[in-house]
């Protein structure tokens, strides 16, 4: 009989998109923190459920030849890198294996065709925007599985510029005794820091989220972030110069978990910063979304092209677009394309891509997707293929049955959350529509998430 508190040797055969090490004893699934994919390990069990159970890691018995030694100083206090001790050729394998997994448990297709993981050449210093939460003398990140912010001097896998202005406003802080936000009290004026790099132009913009009316002596403030900035010198890997292009204040007064609020306060610079994917340009505002991999950002959308198959004389509806990306991505091979975004700033965002791409034949459109569609196809909008890009929670029920209205000939879906996505292929695959197949792009090296294109196409009797 299988107890809580005892130990037991568990072969580690699979890992969550956690980042725990799985491995069961009679039958019953033990997710394990710190196991690798191949490990063999002596695990206590610390919580027992009906069918799955929680173990500690006591001992590691036989190491796994995917095992190698984490490159952060910080792994074993941060819970965002959770892949760091796994190789990378095995992370990419992993996630070939959990589209497929998800795909047949949860979609229902037989032997889905996945093709291998397309990954970076260097899955370092990859993301262009930091979150970083502000705790008393601390802005850096939470401990894993807290709300206690400990300081980071460095992450691998953020910018440089990152690292330089969190820096920055630690030092600030520390001289002219600004408090930080305590979640308890509420008291206090420091939040978050948010930094987006464009790395294809070098601009920079610094978010600093507060609790309450202005930064004191916030010019003071402006000018050590310059100066962290001309620090830094070229980017090694394209030889453009970083620059500081706009420092936002955002307010937030709510007792919430959500980060920033409604309210932004350009202090210097600009309100917006320019990035360059491919032959676009794209204007990032505070609270606009934009892919956080821009290296991968293009591989993604090349594939979701190639997928569209267009000819140009299709229309294409390009739902969830965020500041348009995808949609104007497309736009040069198709007669048409209509996005569709709740968020009204990134409507605005991308209506201004654009103009500053002189895209005539892209128009975006403020709503909820579920309920806009239906709208566009009363006009007589006619979908030829339709892309599916939701938030991580996947697509609404009304939206799918809309979707499968439109009758487009192609669905392309691209998801970060291989469950989510599994379970609304098959309300389209009940629809009308065929699963063809996956391509998982490894958007976010070190850490056990995914994001995949699927290509689905209407089946044919």
């Amino acid at each position: 009989m299988i107890e809580k508190g005892q130990s037991y040797d568990l072969t580690i055969e699979d890992m969550s998109m956690e980042g725990k090490g799985i491995g069961r004893i009679e039958g019953m699934a033990v997710f394990v923190d710190g196991a690798v994919v191949g490990d063999v390990v002596k695990a206590e069990l610390t919580k027992l459920k009906k069918n799955y159970a929680f173990g500690r890691l006591t001992e590691i018995l036989e190491p796994s030849v995917h095992r190698i030694e984490p490159s952060c100083s910080y792994s074993e206090d941060c819970g965002g890198c959770s892949l760091q001790a796994l190789s990378y050729e095995a992370q990419l394998k992993l996630k070939k294996k959990m589209v497929e997994d998800k795909l047949i448990r949860i979609g229902g297709i037989e032997n889905p065709l996945v093709h291998d993981t397309i990954g970076m050449d260097k899955p370092w210093r990859y993301r262009n925007k930091a979150q970083f939460p502000v705790g008393e003398a601390a802005v850096g990140f939470y401990r894993a599985k807290s709300h206690q912010v400990i300081n980071c001097n460095e992450c691998l896998i953020q910018s440089k510029p990152a690292e330089k202005l969190a820096e920055a406003l630690r030092e600030y802080m520390k001289t002219d005794n600004i408090p930080a936000y305590d979640e308890e009290t509420g008291k206090g004026l420091i939040r978050h820091l948010i930094v987006k790099t464009a790395f294809g132009t070098g601009e920079v913009m610094a978010i600093v989220v507060i609790n309450g009316k202005g930064l004191p002596n916030g010019e003071k403030l402006v000018y050590m972030m310059e100066d962290a900035i001309d620090e830094i010198g070229p980017n090694p890997e394209t030889g453009v110069e970083f620059t500081l292009e706009s420092v936002i204040v955002n307010t937030n007064k709510k007792k919430t978990s959500e980060i920033m609020g409604e309210a932004s306060m350009t202090l210097a610079g600009k309100p917006t910063i320019l990035e360059k994917a491919g032959k676009l340009s794209f204007e990032i505002s505070p609270l606009s979304f934009y892919q956080v991999n821009p290296v991968q950002m293009v591989e993604l959308y090349d594939k979701a092209l190639e997928y569209a198959g267009l000819t140009g004389e299709e229309t294409v509806l390009d739902l969830y677009c965020g500041v348009g990306t995808i949609g104007l991505y497309c736009a040069s091979k198709a007669k048409k394309v209509i996005g569709i975004e709740s968020l009204k700033s990134a409507v605005m965002d991308a209506n201004r891509n654009a103009v500053i791409n002189g895209i005539v034949n892209a128009e975006f459109v403020y709503g909820k997707v579920e309920e806009e569609l239906p709208k566009l196809l009363e006009q007589g909008v006619k979908a030829d293929v339709v892309i599916l890009d939701p938030p991580r929670a996947g697509c609404d029920p009304a939206l799918l049955d809309a979707v499968a209205e439109a009758n487009p000939s192609r669905i392309i879906y691209v998801s970060c959350d291989p469950a989510t996505l599994a379970r609304d292929i098959k309300i389209l695959c009940e629809k009308g529509y065929e699963f063809k197949e996956a391509q998982p792009v490894d958007m976010f090296p070190m850490t056990g998430h995914v994001e995949a294109a699927i290509l689905l196409q209407k089946f044919k009797h």
